[in-house]
This record gives C-alpha cells, structure tokens and sequence, in this order.
C-alpha cells in the first residue's frame, strides 16, 4: 500500500505549474495522515513558488482527505503578516 505526505509549495517549487499540479492531485490520492500547508516556498534560482490555496485545498477535498493538516512556515506567516491559520480555516469551510 503506498501513502503519501503531501506538501503545498515543495513540488511547485521543484516543478513547472501543470506537472507540479498532477504530482499534488496523485499524492493527495494517496494521502492519510498530513499535509504540510504553506503558500510559498523557495524554488531554484532564488525565486519564490507560490501555491494556489483554493485549488489545493480543493484537490484534497476532491480525494475525501480526512488527514491532519499541519502549518508550516516562520511565525510571522502563521499568525501575522500572512494570515496562514485564517486562509486555511477558509479554505476547510
């Protein structure tokens, strides 16, 4: 049996958008336990990947994902500036 751990930003940050997008819908297909959620990692040659809440949110719903969802990022993303808990209690409504 395979099970995945699916992270928001790491594949686009790896991949090109349509690619990176496929890998989450097929680790979402297989997810059980966690997924890290964050709305940006670093990509190669210093740029940021940013990933789209809704449709990721969307995917895992999609795939009946009943797994924790935990944030991940520095702590002025999760509770300031950035609004992390905010967005994602949005995005499970």
């Amino acid at each position: 049996m395979l099970h995945a751990l699916p992270d928001f930003a790491n594949t686009l940050a790896a991949y090109e958008e349509a690619y990176a997008y496929r890998g989450i819908e097929a680790m979402f297909g297989h997810a059980y336990n966690i997924s890290h959620v964050k709305e940006t990692e670093w990509a190669m040659e210093n740029k940021i990947a940013a990933c789209g809440f809704a449709r990721t949110f969307g995917i895992a719903k999609q795939h009946g994902y009943k797994g924790y969802f935990r944030w991940s990022g520095q702590p002025a993303i999760l509770c300031g500036d950035g609004g992390l808990i905010e967005k994602t209690l949005k995005n499970l409504g």
